[in-house]
């Protein structure tokens, strides 16, 4: 299944596709990389006025009411050119906390480009996390734990951490997870960053009895909080291969091998068209999640990274292969987009993770 966009729909990627190319593109991406911050800040502004990080939020609460198969075609046109802005993150962020009442600040905040929060949970089920804890009423909640490859950690204002309860704690319902605010300069946190494989920054965070400054209660929102988190890494992966192929495509036509363009050579033109049915099959992938709404199952969630996680490595190195030696050098692009498909597969648990998700949430 693939999708025939509305005329509103085309016009949203064409536009989104209009502002990443006059932001910089690629050029801009590789210029940002090793950056403490990571992102351009201007342009994280720019895009907040657009409207992209409210997509998803609803329209009587000021965002644009729309819903994934929108936020889809967005992240397709960020991972196509790469762009390092957590516009992803921001967007379910900003739909997870936009009805909690005391968030009010922080929420108008991400939704306009003044705060960048980012999401803070575990990737794994079996790696660290972060737990919850009401020693009492007076001390309310407190959390302890670790949580580990959290993005732009040491630059952007706080954390959405969604933690779990502990098991000698008091519960404060029927929930076993919660999501709480904790800005980056909170006592008890600490912060150790790593550089990652493609040049972006991110951390580790370490919580000591830390005393959250917002706590939100569980709502529709917070559940499909991870599972919308896995949709935009399988949407922007969409766009990687996407670019990878017409960046391979275009380096074909103009590679001469035995006095002919390589692309002439029958092996390699079978080979792009097993690489564009690869990521054709992850794009109607994300369309037919899409399709099911806000509240996505958990199951097609974990599905969907895991297809998009394994056909982008091997779409990514392909096209790296094809390219032959020049593909392996720092200059060369293609390059930069596996190494893009690598972090975003692993983030939140790779393919052979959500495999065993999926089949245990099957079972």
């Amino acid at each position: 299944m693939d999708l025939l966009l509305t005329d509103e729909q085309r016009l949203l990627q064409d536009s989104v596709a209009k502002m990443l190319a006059q932001a910089g593109g690629v050029k801009r991406t590789r210029a940002l990389r090793g950056r403490a911050d990571g992102f351009d800040s201007a342009v994280h502004a720019r895009m907040a006025d657009e409207g992209w990080f409210g997509l998803v939020v609803p329209e009587g609460l000021g965002g644009l009411g729309l819903g994934l198969t929108e936020l889809g075609l967005v992240l397709m046109e960020a991972g196509r050119v790469l762009a390092p802005e957590p516009i992803g993150a921001t967007a379910v962020v900003a739909r997870a906390i936009a009805h909690g009442a005391s968030s009010s600040k922080i929420f108008a905040g991400v939704l306009e480009g003044r705060m960048v929060v980012m999401p803070a949970i575990a990737g794994h089920a079996d790696g660290p996390v972060v737990t919850w804890l009401v020693p009492s009423k007076e001390s309310g909640v407190r959390l302890d734990g670790n949580l580990v490859g959290i993005p732009m950690a040491a630059s952007c204002d706080g954390f959405l951490v969604e933690a779990r309860a502990a098991p000698d704690g008091l519960s404060l319902g029927a929930e076993d997870t919660m999501l709480t605010y904790v800005p980056r300069s909170t006592p008890g946190l600490t912060i150790s960053p790593r550089a990652t494989v493609d040049g972006r920054p991110f951390a580790d965070l370490a919580l000591v009895d830390v005393k959250p400054e917002v706590v939100f209660l569980r709502d529709s929102a917070h559940g499909a909080f991870h599972d919308i988190l896995l949709f935009a890494a399988a949407a922007e992966l969409v766009g990687v291969m996407s670019a990878a192929i017409d960046i391979t495509v275009e380096y074909l036509k103009t590679r001469k091998q035995f006095g002919k363009p390589i692309g002439s050579f029958q092996a390699l033109q079978h080979r792009v068209v097993n690489d564009y049915a690869r990521m054709v099959s992850v794009r109607s992938f994300v369309f037919q999640v899409a399709a099911q709404g806000l509240d996505i199952s958990s199951s097609m969630a974990s599905a969907l990274k895991a297809h998009a996680a394994a056909e982008a490595l091997d779409v990514c190195k392909s096209a790296i292969q094809m390219h032959g030696g020049i593909g392996f050098t720092e200059e060369c692009d293609i390059g930069l987009y596996l190494k893009r498909a690598m972090w975003l597969s692993a983030w939140l648990g790779n393919a052979a993770h959500h495999r065993a998700r999926y089949s245990a949430l099957m079972a």
